[in-house]
């Protein structure tokens, strides 16, 4: 297995999924009660990955206590970005920790279940400069292939057209044209390495796992895709029917749930309450026979009468369908 060194993007603002993210940075929305950081460095760490950096800028307090508790089976670095550097500027930014050799970048916003050395084995192969796993989501398609692997193009024209899934591969000599310090997005850095004839490669893949938490309404129907299931695509998710409840949760009497259910640490159901297709973070009290359905339930807040297509955070709430 090819060793390598990698870096987990997630500094952004995580505006799609407000209010919940004016509470937790993006990468520490739980997924089945587990922070995204956690399910990433555990699949980087599978994957090959010996180290890892992630960059951070909203909320980066929330994200450096959570990182010193957590005993994760690799090292996990932070580097606290002052303003915001784009998906570019924050690569450029920890320049220091690659090496010489091919190293990997993954948006902090995805799960994953994409063979990494499979990806390795593919851009040494081809002599890319940058390799690109790109997979055929059609919401998202947009990135033009030509018929030999070569990345054309973002947006546009009649070749074919695939979805960047959030991975890539970069040799170290692609650092050199970003500009330090500066603000930037690595794809603008991608077209002017395809202008000048270098390799941007695609990986193509079919049927392996990939899911994207874009949104609130897709962050919902993650956990129901999960319920669904009859596999676990990644190791440790809960599948096959069944309710996703934290062992410290303390439910009353004639608690019931319908469909996905997920209920987070410290939570308090009192007698009666009934949930429906909806996931509930931590510390969340809801008073008796209230019912919660198609809902999400951020951290601490105390329920008192029956909700339905609505998230609520701490810092506020929004209506189901209405993210834009």
């Amino acid at each position: 297995m090819k060793s390598f060194k990698a870096m987990i993007l997630a500094a952004g603002l995580a505006t799609r999924l407000r209010p919940l993210t004016l509470s937790r940075p993006k990468v520490l929305v739980p997924v089945q009660n587990r922070p995204l950081l956690a399910w990433l460095v555990a699949y980087l760490w599978a994957g090959g990955a010996e180290e890892v950096i992630v960059n951070t800028y909203h909320l980066s307090e929330k994200l450096i206590e959570y990182v010193e508790r957590s005993d994760f089976p690799i090292p996990v670095h932070l580097r606290v970005e002052k303003t915001l550097l784009g998906t570019g500027g924050g690569i450029r930014n920890v320049m220091d920790f690659w090496d010489q050799r091919p190293f990997v970048v993954i948006n902090g916003d995805i799960l994953s279940a994409i063979d990494l050395q499979g990806v390795l084995r593919s851009h040494e192969d081809s002599g890319a400069t940058v390799t690109l796993v790109l997979k055929d989501e059609p919401l998202f398609n947009g990135v033009k292939v030509a018929s030999d692997g070569r990345i054309l193009g973002f947006r546009g024209g009649l070749e074919q057209h695939l979805a960047f899934t959030g991975i890539h591969v970069l040799e170290r000599r692609v650092l050199a044209g970003i500009p330090a310090g500066t603000p930037s997005s690595i794809i603008d850095c991608y077209l002017q390495l395809i202008a000048r004839g270098e390799k941007v490669m695609a990986h193509v893949v079919q049927d392996e796992f990939w899911q994207e938490l874009g949104s609130l309404n897709g962050y919902l129907q993650m956990h129901e895709e999960f319920f669904q299931m009859s596999r676990t695509p990644v190791p440790g998710l809960q599948v096959d029917g069944k309710a996703v409840v934290h062992e410290s949760a303390r439910l009353g009497s004639g608690v019931h749930f319908d469909g996905m259910v997920c209920i987070g640490a410290g939570c308090a159901l009192e007698h009666g309450v009934g949930i429906e297709r909806s996931v509930i973070w931590d510390e969340v009290t809801i008073g008796s026979g209230c019912s919660v359905r198609d809902s999400i339930i951020g951290d601490g807040v105390v329920v008192s009468e029956s909700q339905e297509g609505v998230v609520i955070g701490s810092e506020g709430r929004k209506e189901l369908g209405t993210e834009h």
